[in-house]
């Protein structure tokens, strides 16, 4: 199961990044908690399949281009740890930010994701691999 769960995280962020919302649901437990990275310093989590489609929506309105660029999946059993980097390009001041780290640790339930939250620190993200250890 857990190398599908590997597969299942690069589905999502390969649909997050066409913005195919109808595969990217499908992907999602319909109470996923989503925790990207200006969320979770805010302490702001986006809950279930409505939560997820605002922040998307808001993101995009602010965003000519936001995409996630995962490189490594590391397989946890019930969570995948994945390193990468984000990159993007403000809709308002064409600002581009390019090669932007970022970890993602993606928990899993019954097939599906159940949490993702964003790091843009490898060593938190690993951090939180210990705490949230079964």
């Amino acid at each position: 199961m857990s190398q599908e769960n590997v597969e299942i995280a690069r589905a999502v962020h390969e649909a997050f990044n066409r913005r195919d919302l109808v595969a990217l649901f499908e992907l999602l437990d319909p109470e996923v908690e989503w925790i990207p990275i200006l969320a979770a310093l805010e302490g702001r989590v986006y809950r279930g399949h409505a939560g997820l489609r605002q922040w998307i929506e808001d993101l995009d309105a602010d965003w000519e281009y936001f995409e996630t660029c995962p490189e490594e999946f590391r397989d946890l059993g019930d969570r995948v740890l994945i390193f990468g980097h984000w990159r993007a390009r403000g809709r308002a001041s064409r600002v581009e930010l390019e090669n932007q780290p970022g970890s993602w640790l993606v928990h899993f339930r019954a097939g599906r994701v159940m949490r993702q939250q964003t790091y843009t620190d490898r060593s938190e993200a690993l951090e939180a691999v210990k705490k949230t250890q079964p």
